[in-house]
């Protein structure tokens, strides 16, 4: 029953995160359509929503969600292909990151020693 419950806490925040991040940023940048922000008056890098508390919420929604389906299944082959796909998330994080740092410069370095990447620990 706990596992269940867990199961679901981490599918339900991995959903809200993913919902919020694609709030702030516009579908079309969410979904990789497009660079530009919905409205020009609108800056290119987002700071809010909880882009305050990681880099890329995007990632960590799609890691709980990943991870409250595993725990949902638990079935051995799943948890394999959950860490593989949770593997290949942080990786594009990773490179998402680098890309930012070189399109954006000191906004984005500065960002980037202020919020983590993934984990929002407490500073």
């Amino acid at each position: 029953m706990l596992v269940a419950v867990a199961a679901v806490g981490l599918l339900l925040v991995g959903a809200v995160l993913e919902v919020w991040a694609m709030v702030e940023l516009g579908w079309q940048r969410a979904l990789d359509l497009s660079d530009a922000p919905p409205d020009p008056a609108l800056p290119r890098l987002v700071f809010r929503g909880p882009f305050r508390f990681v880099r890329h919420p995007q990632s960590l929604g799609l890691l709980l969600i990943l991870a409250g389906i595993a725990l949902t299944i638990r079935e051995p082959f799943l948890w394999l292909l959950a860490a593989v796909a949770g593997g290949l998330v942080v990786a594009t994080a990773v490179r998402h990151d680098r890309e930012l740092a070189s399109q954006f410069g000191a906004a984005y370095s500065r960002y980037r020693n202020a919020v983590p990447l993934l984990v929002p620990w407490p500073r």
